[in-house]
Formats: structure tokens, sequence, C-alpha cells
């Protein structure tokens, strides 16, 4: 078996961040003299649940590295997929390459893809791969799918996370912490992607006919315009008392 690494982007669709992450990392590997095969599985079949290319890979790489999307706090179903694949064909061939991953996600928290991070992990344990550290990047949708040099300065964190991963897989290190915590900071200030996120929620509700984003149509009465039910027995409770004077 080679020193070959390969990056595998396991996405629902083509042109994906996954796949953006991952050829950026397979370009930092080939600068650093690492041998690198890269595979986007949504090109090569997975799309149609065909994943037979990545199993296919392994026996001829020394380390795998999975780039996947987050689904809630899992990774997303092609990437489980990918995983249950190699387990089957490592039980059958008993491949024993080292392991890393790379999961990412629209949320600019890291603590969103800590837990699918850790299934990877587990994964790794599980079928006897050696585990060799992994990043989780937050606020990874403004890259579109683009070249992350391409991206701007968004991407500046994740970059950097990437070119340490790529020299400490050179010298046969694992992910080293400064890569970690790079990869981990989100280079939007909070406040900001807050605002941003609030503006573009709302062109996206105007864009499909719902301007109001405060409507709460289910909500009886006035407590559709923000009253609350307290307010509304003060103000029965007044409209009775001025019943009461009238009939006197």
């Amino acid at each position: 078996m080679s020193r070959t690494v390969l990056v595998v982007a396991a996405s629902h669709r083509r042109r994906s961040n996954s796949a953006a992450i991952g050829r950026y990392l397979a370009d930092a590997l080939a600068n650093a003299g690492v041998p690198v095969r890269f595979l986007d599985i949504a090109e090569s079949g997975g799309l149609q649940g065909d994943v037979r290319r990545a199993v296919e890979e392994v026996p001829e790489c020394q380390h795998v590295v999975l780039v996947a999307s987050l689904y809630h706090d899992a990774i997303n179903a092609l990437a489980t997929a990918t995983l249950e694949a190699w387990a089957d064909a490592g039980e059958r061939a008993g491949d024993r390459p080292l392991f890393s991953a790379i999961v990412h996600s629209g949320y600019p928290e890291p603590v969103h893809t800590e837990v699918a991070l850790a299934i990877c992990r587990r994964f790794a344990d599980e079928v006897g791969w050696a585990w060799r550290g992994g990043l989780t990047a937050g606020a990874t949708s403004p890259i579109g799918g683009k070249d992350l040099r391409a991206a701007g300065p968004m991407t500046r964190n994740l970059c950097r996370a990437l070119d340490l991963m790529a020299q400490a897989f050179a010298r046969g290190e694992p992910v080293p912490e400064e890569a970690v915590r790079n990869a981990a900071r989100v280079a939007m200030p909070r406040w900001l992607y807050i605002v941003v996120g609030n503006r573009l929620m709302q062109r996206q509700a105007r864009r499909m006919g719902t301007p109001d984003l405060d409507r709460r149509p289910y909500v009886r009465g006035d407590e559709a315009c923000g009253r609350r039910p307290s307010e509304d027995r003060a103000s029965g409770s007044q409209r009775d008392s001025k019943r009461g004077e009238t009939g006197s």
C-alpha cells in the first residue's frame, strides 16, 4: 500500500462545498509532496446510490479523509452510506488505513458539527481504522461550490486549517490542534452573521410571498397582533365594568 491519501467528498449534489473543500485539501497535499487521489462521490454514481468507486479506491491508499456536510447534527445520508460500504468491504478485505474527517455546516457555531465528527471517530474505532483527527468548520455556505481561494475572506481560516492539515500529513502526523482551532474560527463576527442571516431570511420570505415573518396565523384574536392573554382579560374586565355603570 502506498502513502497516497484518498480525499473523498460526500455530498448530495455536484459542485458542492464538500467538493470545494476536498479539492483544496488535495491540492495542499500535492504541494506538500503527498501522493493524493480525489474522489467526488456525487460525480461517480453516489447520487444513484452507487458508492463502489469509494470502496475500490481504499486498498490503494494508506490514509482516507472524508469530507462531508452536516445534516442536523449528523453526517449526510451519502456520507453515512459510504462509511457503511467501507465497513462491509473492510471486513472482507482486512484493509486498515488511517482515517480522518472534515465535517462542515452552514451554521456558524462549531458545536453543531462536533457530534458528526464524533460519529466519524466512532466509525474508525469500530472498523479498526486508526483515527488521525479531524476538523469541524462552520459558516461554509458562502463557499457556494467555488474554489476556496476565490471564495473571499470568509474561507481564510478554513484554508489555513487545511494547509496545516496537509503539512502534518506530509510529516506523518495527525491533525494538529492549531488546524482544529483555525477551522472552528468563523471569519464573520457573530452579530454580523445574525444581521446578514435575518436579512437573507426576510428576502427569501418576500420572494415566497410571505413578507410578514411576525405573523402567527394560528393564534386567536388579538394575540395574533402580539397581545398577551392577560391584556385581553384586563380589557374584558374594563368593558364589563363600563357596561355595569351604564345599566345603573
